[in-house]
């Protein structure tokens, strides 16, 4: 983005209505640079590189997240816009190689990555004594052996994947999450996680 594209005064409300979100606000409180020890992280054995650090994806994730923002081609659409990229530290837009990638090797770790960030968030007060249970899809590809063809009645759709039971407080911010067989998860899996 040039200094020229910020004057105009579309840009510059743009960015302030990025600015205001949630989730920035949350990223200045919160580290994830300890993501960065995760093996499944590491770069590939065959001396390949990621294009992009685990830190950045994981900021690009929870941003796309608040929004309602799922899938790989939406997560790779969102970060193309320059103001989210740049808030979420990128150095650039990343590919859709590797947000995919990233998604891929969170599935690994993501239990432990959110208690961790839990347990950040609870030490820096930001987690209240209110909790909000909820239910989203999580689409993957046909290809996904452990995924199942399930149906999402406010879409009155069928999709492809999984159901993830999320548990958080007042503020939105995540603080477990279970990933289920579809959209609608038994109570006893919400009340674990309450």
């Amino acid at each position: 983005m040039s200094p020229v594209t910020l004057q105009e005064p579309s840009s510059v409300e743009t960015f302030f209505n990025v600015v205001e979100t949630e989730t920035l606000a949350l990223f200045e409180h919160l580290s994830f640079e300890f993501l960065k020890e995760f093996d499944v992280f590491a770069p590939a054995e065959t001396g390949r590189t990621r294009d992009h650090e685990p830190p950045e994806l994981m900021r690009g994730f929870l941003h796309c997240y608040y929004k309602d923002i799922y899938g790989i081609r939406p997560v790779e659409r969102e970060l193309q816009n320059t103001v989210v990229w740049l808030s979420c530290g990128f150095d650039r837009p990343p590919s859709r190689d590797a947000v995919d990638r990233f998604l891929t090797d969170l599935e690994h770790v993501v239990d432990e990555i959110f208690g961790h960030l839990v347990e950040q968030a609870a030490a820096g007060g930001l987690i209240d004594l209110t909790y909000c249970i909820g239910s989203t899809d999580v689409r993957t590809m046909p290809a996904d052996q452990d995924a199942s063809k399930c149906y999402d009645p406010p879409a009155e759709e069928y999709y492809y994947g999984y159901g993830c039971t999320i548990v958080s407080t007042g503020q939105k911010i995540p603080i477990a999450a279970e990933f289920t067989g579809s959209k609608q998860a038994p109570e006893e899996t919400a009340m674990r996680h309450a």
